[in-house]
């Protein structure tokens, strides 16, 4: 798992995010986060909801069971 996926999985921690509000707080470009959730997305660690705002579809991800528990052993790794 490389930094910035980390990175990605660390900001969804707690509540779903859309794509832009990902690669800005990891600070990444837009088209780079996408293709890291997608990867993430195929590894099982996140999921994807698309629902319809103002006529265009907005994709929210969110972290799986497997994507917290990770989370939760990378939280405990910096703590030793």
């Amino acid at each position: 798992l490389g930094a910035t996926k980390e990175s990605i999985l660390r900001e969804l921690e707690g509540e779903p995010k859309h794509g832009y509000a990902i690669a800005n707080a990891v600070d990444i470009s837009k088209g780079g986060v996408y293709s890291h959730l997608q990867d993430l997305k195929e590894a099982g660690m996140v999921t994807v909801d698309e629902v319809e705002k103002d006529g265009r579809g907005v994709k929210t991800y969110h972290l799986t069971e497997a994507g917290e528990l990770l989370v939760a052993a990378l939280k405990k790794a910096d703590d030793t």
